[in-house]
């Protein structure tokens, strides 16, 4: 193994270390409210997509095939603000450290702010369509201090495309998971949504959630830091892979310990009929959910994909 997976693994090993595990039932929400387009200057008349958001709710990362200063493709976007009542800054890109000719696609941030997983299809040092990536940083509020992308390796990546990812500590596995989506073969249909145990020696053979998935896709998601609710966008029942029909879906468990719940499409307040809804992101203590969207925006100037916000409240 590379020295700079090592230090991936290294920066996981601290993050287990001090991440709070809750393997108790979670909190209870009211329902989403109607999605907010967020506007300019994150949305434009390019596509944005793939919002997420630094803990602190100050720092938001997101994918953009704007132009000027892109460098083709889609690539990763950052934008900052003094609190999270203030207007975005003018979003800045990552930059050729990270950012290709090929595809840079957002995928999460770990919660202590230190590592990127990214979705690439660049040729180099990949195993196939499109690879999972990390980056590094030692401080977590240096937006342009990031290390040399590292791909996540065989176990993970494969020829086919592995498509989302995002890590999760909790009791159970206390060096964490890696939950990612993949279209690799002996799945439902796909993709599929996978796991994979985080240990001393790298990733441990990745192992279908086969309860949330079905022949349809089930793709990008967003699991809950306490492990017990997972969002992610499917086009079930369709079987044809057509990409308008991919609505949210959300899926809950009682622990950490236990099986998913049947997923629950997020209804037709969140989700539109005829348009993508795709690649959730929990924030605000899970009570505010960002994703994308290529419904019509009726604020204009409409882009091809936007950022929204959706709402809920906490029951206890």
């Amino acid at each position: 193994m590379d020295t700079r997976r090592l230090t991936i693994l290294f920066v996981l090993t601290l993050l287990s270390l001090t991440t709070v595990s809750n393997a108790q039932r979670g909190p209870r929400f009211s329902n989403w409210s109607a999605p907010v387009n967020i506007g300019p200057p994150i949305n434009t008349e390019f596509d944005d997509n793939v919002p997420v958001l630094s803990k602190d709710e100050k720092t938001l990362f997101f994918t953009s095939t704007r132009m000027p200063g892109g460098y083709g493709g889609e690539d990763i976007w950052v934008s900052r603000r003094q609190n999270n009542k203030a207007p975005w800054g003018e979003p800045v890109n990552l930059g050729s450290r990270i950012n290709t000719q090929y595809t840079e696609r957002m995928r999460s941030l770990s919660d202590d702010g230190r590592i990127i997983l990214f979705q690439s299809n660049r040729p180099t040092g990949s195993y196939g369509l499109t690879d999972i990536w990390a980056i590094v940083r030692k401080q977590p509020n240096d937006d342009f201090r990031w290390s040399l992308p590292v791909n996540l390796g065989p176990v993970i990546n494969t020829e086919y495309a592995e498509v989302a990812a995002k890590y999760l500590f909790d009791e159970r596995h206390p060096n964490g998971i890696l939950f990612f989506s993949s279209t690799r073969p002996f799945g439902f249909g796909g993709p599929d949504i996978y796991e994979s145990e985080v240990t001393e020696s790298g990733f441990a053979p990745p192992v279908n959630v086969f309860e949330l998935n079905t022949g349809s896709i089930e793709t990008c998601f967003w699991v809950r830091e306490d492990g017990l609710e997972i969002i992610f966008s499917s086009n079930r029942p369709n079987l044809d892979g057509d990409m308008s029909k991919l609505d949210l879906w959300v899926s809950t468990r009682w622990s950490v310990y236990e099986t998913w719940s049947p997923p629950e499409s997020l209804g037709p307040i969140v989700n539109t009929e005829g348009y993508l809804d795709v690649n959730p992101m929990l924030a605000s203590a899970d009570r505010t959910l960002y994703f994308s969207s290529t419904r019509p925006n009726p604020n204009g100037p409409a882009g091809n994909m936007d950022i929204y916000i959706s709402t809920r409240t906490r029951w206890r």
